[in-house]
């Protein structure tokens, strides 16, 4: 249910926060039951949300059950691939504020949605102080915020979602808390569409069956990903796995060589950490004599594309569909 925002009761409320940070203390739980395409037009202004049938409605989470009387209009997003969720069917204009807007803003595919500065910042971690500034009609959290549900619950109702390496799992939990399921399962059945399409076309291509290695600069070598993030990549493509191949793991230009993969997926280290870089290895003579290099299969990709990301995995299988057709 949303809560009144009087100024008398929110500056009361202001400082039981403080207090409790200042003392270490916590308060006590409370009954509320506080406790988850084609590509949406990314940018583009939606209308205002109006009265929705779907509402009054109860959300049934990890931490109980909370109803909502309405359609939310300001969400606070604690775990950032949420927010992706919520850009990805097109209600941009609800996610209010981020946790670890910083990250989103590392991926060009969110470009469109953060540049405006319209999204409030709400640091790496959550903090009861941004979040309750932003008054926010539903905060939306993981289970990294079990600590602090009972305190977010007295900011507003709080729906815990916990995270899934796969964006299948968690979509239409998020879209559920603004009562747009239906919109998730359109994306969900778009991309599987889309994904069948070009393993179709990977298939008849011969391409099925390469091995490729997905991978980021990462200190002096490579972080690379194979798990179930990587399902749609692997599995349902078909490109193969290296043996011994891991969810993910790090692994040297060396080790890459030995296994010489006829694809490479390469991203930049986006924290701008890491001791090497593309452009040094364009002039190694280990990195130059793989097979994919010579070949023209390296094919150099922005990192969202290895995430557990609605959006980012869709852009993952548009950037794999024209490196098929070249």
């Amino acid at each position: 249910m949303f809560i009144q925002k009087k100024s008398a009761a929110f500056g009361m409320l202001v400082l039981i926060l403080l207090a409790l940070s200042a003392c270490g203390g916590k308060p006590p739980a409370t009954s509320s039951g506080a406790s988850e395409t084609g590509n949406s037009p990314s940018g583009q202004a939606q209308p205002a949300p109006g009265p929705s049938s779907a509402f009054p409605k109860k959300i049934v989470h990890a931490k109980g059950e909370t109803v909502l009387e309405r359609k939310p209009q300001k969400v606070a997003i604690l775990y950032f691939p949420y927010a992706d969720h919520l850009f990805a069917i097109g209600e941009q204009q609800a996610v209010a504020g981020v946790v670890g807007l910083s990250s989103l803003r590392n991926f060009p595919v969110y470009e469109p949605f953060v540049k405006d500065g319209r999204i409030a910042d709400l640091g790496d971690q959550a903090n009861l102080e941004n979040i309750l500034a932003l008054e926010p009609d539903v905060i939306i959290a993981w289970e990294q915020d079990e600590k602090i549900v009972d305190d977010l619950a007295k900011i507003a109702d709080t729906i815990v979602i916990p995270q899934s390496e796969n964006w299948q799992d968690t979509i239409t939990k998020v879209a559920a808390v603004l009562g747009e399921e239906e919109k998730a399962q359109r994306y969900i059945d778009q991309y599987n569409a889309k994904l069948d399409r070009l393993a179709a076309k990977m298939e008849t291509s011969g391409e099925k069956g390469k091995s490729a290695i997905f991978m980021m600069t990462w200190g002096n070598g490579f972080n690379y990903y194979g798990g179930v993030r990587m399902q749609p990549y692997y599995d349902k493509l078909g490109f193969r796995r290296f043996d011994g191949m891991k969810d993910w793991g790090e692994i040297s230009l060396e080790g890459v060589s030995a296994i010489d993969p006829d694809y490479l997926f390469v991203g930049e280290d986006f924290t701008r950490t890491a001791q090497m870089t593309l452009k040094q290895l364009e002039t190694n003579p280990v990195w130059t004599s793989l097979k994919a290099v010579r070949s023209g299969k390296l094919i150099v990709v922005d990192t969202e594309i290895v995430g557990p990301l609605a959006m980012g995995q869709s852009k993952g299988l548009d950037v794999i569909e024209k490196t098929m057709g070249n």
